[in-house]
């Protein structure tokens, strides 16, 4: 369990290093990135999780970049 909380903590920081989520998607993106990874992990692929994970996650990511939102 250690090694998917420290996979998801550095999943998270790259996403957020490139293109920081705005608060009001955060726990939305959180939850979306905790799908991607328990997936991959129960897949066990050989490819490293935590790039694999942030790859999926920017393809098909839709959280608006942070600043003003219009609602």
């Amino acid at each position: 369990m250690t090694n998917l909380v420290e996979a998801f903590d550095a999943a998270w920081i790259e996403i957020n290093r490139s293109t920081p989520i705005a608060p009001p998607y955060r726990s939305a993106a959180q939850n979306r990135l905790g799908e991607i990874l328990i997936a991959l992990w129960k897949a066990g692929s050989d490819t490293p999780i935590v790039e694999q994970a942030v790859a999926e996650f920017n393809s098909q990511s839709s959280v608006p970049p942070p600043g003003p939102q219009m609602l």
